[in-house]
């Protein structure tokens, strides 16, 4: 069942303002409960345990995976996976808004890649979720027939028939990259994620040097870049936490390279793992080529722990370079900030302070309240008629 925990109610009070109450249909590729959530599961997750502390409805619409229930119900809350990750988008628009949830205020539809087409057939106020645009991913992951899906499932919907949606997003530079898609820039509302920084905090580092990548192992994410720059930095080890379809690909590099001895595959790991994970390592990486923003970055900093990246999208904001980390713009660079940060103590201390400092800004109460506040806003404007009965 849905790992969501009570959360004590600040947003609002309920009980007194119960006309602010919506019904909230989302509709995503895949929940925090699928294999591969990742940093969209766990953007949902945290801001729905918001969400139903302060009393809204959540029905939610992702695809299936082995193993998972078909319907789960806890209270307020309302899970149908309905076909695969693919086959959820054909299998909802043919059920249509009123086959999955009729009494729905508001739609809240995550595009990862592929949209809903939701303007199409969804008749209440709409707001969608961009984490990044998927061009670029798309050509990495499949080479040049990748340009042609990312235009037809992505580029062409979101020029033509999105144009008059309200977006969210995650970072100013998936921001300008919607904009660069017809969307008006007023239209796109900017909430940065959020840190559970009283659950993520510092812990004993390793005695010996450690680095740790934390992420799904996918070709976009070049973590051969980071192979690289192990291979030239010696008594230093990598830890790779998660999983996916390139993992083989990796596993052949490091072997390749010689750094095996030096190299920890984990899979995947638990909340628990994971916390062991940064707080023992003395520095956090990426040379991922896309990120909306980056969760692993301020669950790090809340570790203090710096980050070492590329410097591109999202992760251009979630790290302060040279107060929180290092970012660089090249494989060489890359290699070069993380070897200064491992060879000097006091610089890496001073930046694992700061990050820490800064992780305490973000929360996800704040994320989900400013997503409630758009989903009122696109309500407000839209006809009195969108609005369904509860």
């Amino acid at each position: 069942m849905s790992s969501i925990t009570p959360t004590e109610p600040t947003h609002f009070d309920a009980a007194s303002e119960p006309d602010k109450l919506l019904h909230i249909l989302i509709l995503t590729d895949r929940d925090w409960d699928h294999p591969q959530g990742g940093g969209t599961g766990t953007h949902l997750h945290e801001q729905v345990k918001y969400w139903l502390a302060w009393g809204h409805k959540i029905t939610v619409i992702a695809g299936g995976f082995v193993g998972a229930l078909p319907v789960e119900r806890r209270g307020n809350l309302t899970i149908k996976r309905i076909g695969s990750r693919t086959t959820v988008f054909p299998r909802s628009i043919m059920r249509g808004r009123p086959g999955l949830e009729p009494k729905a205020d508001v739609v809240f539809e995550v595009i990862n890649g592929i949209t809903f087409l939701s303007p199409l057939w969804v008749d209440v106020p709409r707001v969608g979720m961009i984490h990044h645009i998927h061009r670029e991913h798309y050509v990495r992951e499949m080479g040049s027939p990748g340009r042609i899906a990312a235009a037809v499932l992505e580029t062409i919907p979101l020029r033509t028939i999105y144009r008059d949606t309200t977006f969210m997003t995650v970072s100013s530079s998936t921001a300008d990259e919607i904009a660069e898609h017809g969307i008006p820039r007023s239209r796109i509302h900017i909430a940065h994620n959020g840190v559970e920084s009283d659950v993520l905090t510092p812990g004993a580092r390793s005695a010996d040097p450690r680095i740790v990548y934390l992420g799904r192992i996918k070709r976009y994410k070049r973590i051969e870049l980071l192979l690289e720059s192990l291979a030239q930095i010696p008594n230093v080890s990598l830890d790779i936490a998660g999983d996916g379809d390139h993992r083989p690909d990796i596993e052949r590099v490091i072997s390749e390279l010689g750094i095996g001895d030096r190299v920890r595959l984990h899979g995947f790991v638990t909340e628990e793992q994971k916390l062991a994970l940064l707080q023992e390592s003395w520095l956090n990486v990426t040379a991922s080529s896309v990120e909306g923003w980056s969760l692993v970055v301020m669950e790090a900093a809340a570790c203090a722990t710096p980050t070492v990246a590329m410097g591109v999208g999202g992760l251009r904001e979630a790290v302060v370079h040279g107060k929180t980390g290092l970012l660089a713009d090249t494989p060489a660079q890359l290699t070069e900030s993380i070897r200064r940060l491992l060879d000097d103590p006091v610089e890496r201390e001073v930046m694992a302070s700061a990050a820490r400092e800064r992780s305490r800004e973000f929360s996800w109460e704040r994320t989900a309240a400013s997503s409630i506040d758009v989903f009122n806003q696109v309500i407000a404007r839209g006809p009195k008629a969108a609005r369904s009965k509860r």
